[in-house]
């Protein structure tokens, strides 16, 4: 719903941005349509920092670039004006971290101002477009996930899910000469962004098993690395019992709903699932975010091929219905960006 809240102000530390571009993450999409699933998932796994009321407005957006607009005391690092593609952490007042989106007392960025720490921004460099780099950070979810398997060129993998996550897990492999790269989406859509981005085949996986094109492509001594980046239903169980034998699933896709496994399946298979979020053990900064941005910067792929739309700031809700559709249908979108600049009454805007 677009409506008015109270603007914020930097404190210590801080940084005031004005985001020039947001996009809505399927994280976004879960906490809204599965609310009650979003929140108890959070508390199961003692993540505060993601826990909000939600019965006091919340303004989601987490996945953005931004202008710095002013400089809370202390801070050195950051000019006003400066364009970055921010790392959404704020402190709140009581001082609890909290992600950027997802608490009540700080408006996300889907907004016309925020507040960030300052801290962990990426700057974006001159000829660098401040709209299209909004896509870092989603994009990075599977970069990270990539970065985490240790995947080797002598390996196949394959990448369920051509959203966002999945694509970045493809330009890594990608990046890193693996063959095959087998992509599966429903959205023809997906699956020709997932071949733009390196993969070597893309299938439907309603009418084609993924596994079934592997086998064709596979040579028998590599291993197979099974990227789960769609969060569908039951899908976790399905690739336990589809791909070959010693496969390691990492599993990114942030599905919200319980899901039950047949653990003796993968005992017989010797099948190793792995969830993969955030920072790695030992971490001190997010470094498949660096290494996003660095892909982005350098030209490794095309950012704007996977922006399918722009949205004015007061169509938020038109974005979500449009990338999370009552009906079931497919989902042909890839990245709806909503601008600042546009204005009110735009509505969501094809980019053709």
């Amino acid at each position: 719903m677009y409506t008015d809240v109270a603007a914020p102000a930097a404190g210590p530390g801080q940084l005031l941005v004005a985001p020039v571009a947001t996009g809505v993450c399927g994280s976004d999409l879960s906490a809204w349509q599965h609310t009650d699933d979003f929140l108890a998932a959070h508390r199961e796994a003692d993540v505060p920092g993601e826990l909000f009321d939600p019965c006091e407005d919340v303004v989601f957006g987490h996945e953005f670039s931004a202008r710095v607009e002013a400089l809370g005391e202390g801070v050195t690092d950051y000019q006003v004006g400066d364009l970055i593609v921010a790392l959404p952490w704020v402190i709140t007042a009581d001082g609890a971290p909290h992600t950027v989106g997802y608490c009540d007392s700080s408006p996300g960025a889907l907004a016309e101002t925020s507040v960030v720490q300052a801290g962990g921004h990426l700057k974006i460099p001159a000829g660098v477009d401040p709209v299209t780099a909004a896509v870092t950070e989603p994009l990075a979810t599977g970069v990270n996930a990539v970065q985490r398997s240790g995947i080797t060129a002598e390996s196949a993998a394959v990448v369920t899910g051509c959203g966002p996550v999945g694509l970045g897990a493809i330009i890594e492999l990608s990046v890193r000469g693996v063959h095959p790269i087998v992509a599966s989406d429903p959205s023809g859509k997906r699956r020709e962004l997932a071949l733009a981005y390196g993969a070597d085949v893309a299938v439907n996986p309603l009418e084609t098993d993924p596994m079934t094109v592997l086998a064709k492509e596979l040579d028998p001594t590599a291993q197979t690395f099974v990227f789960e980046a769609s969060g569908a239903r039951g899908i976790v169980r399905e690739l336990m019992t589809t791909a070959p034998k010693y496969s390691r699933i990492m599993i990114v896709g942030s599905a919200m709903r319980p899901e039950t496994i047949r653990p003796v399946a993968g005992i017989l298979r010797n099948i190793s699932l792995e969830f993969v979020g955030g920072p790695g053990r030992g971490e001190a900064t997010y470094g498949a975010f660096e290494r996003t941005f660095d892909h982005l910067i350098n030209e490794r792929f095309d950012p704007s091929l996977m922006v399918t739309g722009y949205a004015s700031l007061d169509a938020v809700e038109d974005v979500f219905a449009a990338l999370r559709p009552s009906d079931g249908s497919t989902i042909d979108h890839v990245k709806i960006l909503v601008r600042n600049d546009l204005p009110v009454g735009t509505g969501i805007v094809p980019t053709g």
